[in-house]
């Protein structure tokens, strides 16, 4: 297992200043907070640029004096719109309070379960409360020519710069290391306010390892709420097949397909299902033609359970998973330019045992469509997301069948 923070004072490599932490080349932690009393919330944007990633806890800097040292709560939000008045959707199983804190040291805080984290995707760890004495922070550290202008890098885990550096979060402004005193829980209001491009002390742990036991993979686990800043379609009536094209690194079993319903649309896919995208056939006991959804109408993520279907999908080959409505309903949302033209996905991505191709390597492009009629997906433009996605388990390995030998000896 493999363990990766953004303040652990470790070099990133070439001309790059050290990331900040005890011991840096670059920005130290401070030994005294920043007197202050009240509510107080502060937080780190960051990314995982791979799947296969896990968030494990928090790590919050506790300065040797005038910072408070009781319990603290801690919070994770998808930062589904990415700018300083966008919105965030919490991640409960992301919420966390600490046991008391020690000064003088980065403190961590462990969640009981890892959580799954859809790559190129902003996420936003949060901590705070009603405080007695102060926080840690580091000004002018974020925004252009500052010491980490580009942001901090250590393996797959990134964080982004504030708007004024050179990798803030695209397309939108919003800042690196936010705060808010609107408000003590950091699991219901998120911070959105930046000043002086600080370096506020909170920072993350992410790893490779998952959790014991058999596991479900999705490709964007834990994208609460797909980029509303400019998700497009939700009026659209026509009806359409859509798709969204994937392989598979070892045989898994089917367990669900998801849809995303935006909050604004009047009805749910009709149908859903697995193509395969060699025969343009539906994969034997996919086809479902009355689905029944696990949400209503513009609920967010709903699903299609397959687990009782007995559907094993084929390791190193091309499916597309599917879903239709006719025309006069509005259904669906998409957004353009994830899978092509610099958008998030644009090198595609890998989840587990899920591959995920972008525009280029995809069959006739990834998220295809046909319009108003019913059939396989066979158009496809603006390398777009129609936000479908496919869970699977990995399947269970054949065991080795064991032969009895016996030998005697020739006369």
């Amino acid at each position: 297992m493999t363990i990766w923070s953004l303040m652990d004072g470790g070099p990133q490599g070439g001309v790059l200043p050290d990331r900040p932490g005890v011991g840096s080349s670059g920005t130290q932690p401070p030994a005294t907070a920043v007197s202050y009393s009240g509510n107080y919330i502060a937080g780190l944007v960051f990314q995982v640029t791979q799947g296969g990633m896990w968030f494990q806890g928090y790590r919050w800097w506790v300065a040797n004096s005038n910072q408070d040292t009781a319990a603290q709560k801690f919070a994770l939000w998808n930062l589904a719109a990415a700018n300083g008045s966008g919105a965030a959707s919490n991640i409960p199983t992301g919420t966390i309070t600490s046991g008391a804190l020690t000064a003088g040291q980065f403190n961590t805080v462990m969640l009981s379960s890892p959580i799954a984290l859809t790559p190129n995707t902003p996420y936003l760890a949060t901590t705070g409360g009603a405080l007695t004495h102060g926080f840690p922070d580091t000004t002018n550290q974020f925004g252009s020519g500052n010491l980490y202008t580009s942001g901090i890098t250590n393996g797959p885990l990134v964080a982004y710069s504030s708007s004024g550096g050179s990798s803030p979060i695209s397309p939108g402004s919003f800042p690196q290391q936010p705060f808010t005193t609107a408000g003590s829980d950091p699991s219901v209001t998120f911070p959105n306010f930046n000043n002086a491009n600080d370096l506020l002390w909170i920072d993350v742990i992410v790893s490779d390892q998952p959790p014991g036991g058999v596991l479900s993979y999705r490709a964007w686990p834990n994208l609460v709420t797909p980029f509303p800043s400019n998700l497009t379609s939700p009026t659209d009536t026509t009806g359409y097949t859509l798709a969204f094209e994937f392989s598979l690194t070892q045989a898994c079993t089917l367990d669900r397909i998801w849809h995303y319903s935006p909050p604004t649309v009047t009805g749910l896919p009709s149908r859903c299902l697995i193509w395969d995208v060699a025969t343009q056939l539906a994969v034997s006991g996919t086809d479902n033609s009355s689905p029944s959804w696990s949400g209503a109408a513009g609920s967010g993520w709903v699903s299609c359970d397959y687990t009782s279907s007995g559907v094993t999908l084929n390791a190193l080959h091309a499916y597309k998973v599917s879903t239709f409505s006719g025309p006069g309903v509005t259904w669906f949302g998409a957004n353009a330019d994830i899978f092509g033209n610099g958008g998030p996905d644009s090198a595609g991505f890998t989840n587990g045992p899920l591959v995920i191709p972008n525009n280029a390597s995809a069959s006739i492009g990834q998220q295809s469509w046909r319009q108003v009629s019913f059939g396989y997906p066979n158009a496809s433009s603006d390398p777009e997301a129609d936000w479908i996605d496919v869970e699977v388990t990995p399947a269970a390995t054949p065991p080795v069948t064991q032969i009895a030998y016996s030998m005697r000896m020739m006369p």
